[in-house]
């Protein structure tokens, strides 16, 4: 079985512990950065039935957006669930509790218990996928022109997800479609603090 970083490893050395959470945390980064990257977002979207029918303003719009939100869900791949650990690009794994012991901020954190949550769902790929286009297609983003087409596309891939949740998952998990639906504001919370994240360090550079 393949070790896991636990904190027991870094305590009772303060420069050690410091230096190691300063790792982690950018190892955390590259790795959500790593997943897809902005060119995979792309290349995933354009893939999208109805996508390429968006007007080039919304189609950008919506990327600009829904981008840090796409590699977020993405990022929930690499978390498991059984062992509560996730595996960064270069194969290292470490425990959840691990991360927020060495240093793992607020932004995060945040990520940690979304994936965790998002994973516990048992999605299968293509659920994922389905999903991942659901949250990148959302009328509500700044900026969009054509509210309506967007939101009929939203509608169209819900509708999509739905159906596929409903022939997947047996009558006793009904629950799984609406817990979905409900990550989309968590995600968007997300993307707030990513945002201020970024205007602070702005800010302070």
């Amino acid at each position: 079985m393949e070790e896991t970083e636990g904190v027991e490893e870094t305590e009772g050395v303060e420069g050690v512990e410091v230096v190691e959470g300063v790792e982690v945390v950018e190892g955390m980064e590259e790795t959500v950065e790593g997943v897809e990257g902005m060119e995979g977002v792309v290349e995933f979207a354009k893939k999208i039935p109805g996508f390429r029918d968006l007007s080039q303003h919304d189609q950008v719009s919506l990327l600009k957006a829904g981008t840090f939100e796409v590699l977020v869900v993405r990022f929930a791949s690499l978390f498991d669930v059984k062992d509560r650990t996730v595996t960064f690009l270069g194969g290292r794994k470490y425990g959840v509790e691990a991360l927020r012991a060495m240093g793992a901020g607020d932004l995060l954190a945040s990520m940690l218990d979304f994936s965790q949550k998002l994973s516990s769902l048992g999605l299968s790929e293509e659920e994922m996928s389905l999903f991942t286009a659901v949250v990148l297609v959302s009328a509500d983003r700044s900026g969009i022109e054509n509210v309506n087409s967007v939101e009929a596309l939203q509608e169209t891939l819900i509708r999509a997800l739905r159906s596929l949740i409903s022939k997947n998952h047996p009558p006793s998990d009904t629950a799984v479609f609406t817990k979905l639906l409900l990550k989309l504001p968590d995600l968007h919370t997300l993307n707030n603090m990513h945002s201020e994240q970024l205007l602070a360090f702005k800010v302070h550079s």
